[in-house]
């Protein structure tokens, strides 16, 4: 089975109208981004600042995984013999470079995140040369960790990424 490139998933929202009623709603665009010989994709949707039917999200209108109680959904890729490294700049508020181990590509985020491979393989690493290959089929929950992705494989690697943020300080409980 071959998949489309990241950024051209349809998505499909169903969900109540301006009028209460339910049904099948038009939405804007994706949030593309796209770092060359590292990763590619897009966030479909994101929910800010807590979850309810009233705050049930929109598409996102910039690339960044989830904030304090928000989601986001979407497709990312690593293209084939990508390293992973992205440049501090690149990766806004929602992601911190942590240089582990002197690897560039190392980074952390305040998120619990959800993936599911679908297409070619990656290496996850974390800090201590500990590396995990996945594969399509594989299922991934990342605890905020430090972590870099390497893909030196011959195919891209394509995967669905869920990413919930903690809670706020004010939430917590």
């Amino acid at each position: 089975m071959t998949f489309p490139d990241p950024k051209q998933f349809r998505l499909v929202v169903a969900g109540p109208t301006e009028s209460g009623d339910v049904d099948f709603l038009d939405v804007g665009p994706a949030a593309e981004f796209d770092f060359p010989g590292v990763s590619a994709g897009a966030f479909y949707w994101a929910v800010e600042g807590g979850h309810s039917k009233e705050n049930f999200g929109a598409p996102p209108a910039r690339v960044a995984l989830a904030g304090p109680n928000g989601s986001t959904f979407g497709v990312s890729s690593f293209p084939a013999h990508s390293s992973g490294e992205v440049g501090a700049d690149d990766l806004g508020d929602s992601m911190t470079v942590t240089d582990d181990d002197g690897d560039a590509g190392m980074h952390a985020s305040d998120t619990i995140d959800y993936e599911v491979v679908i297409s070619g393989k990656v290496d996850l690493v974390l800090p201590g040369g500990k590396k995990r290959t996945l594969v399509p089929g594989d299922l991934l929950v990342m605890a905020g960790v430090p972590h870099a992705w390497k893909n030196p494989y011959d195919e891209d690697c394509v995967y669905i990424v869920v990413t919930v943020g903690f809670n706020s300080p004010e939430v917590a409980s």
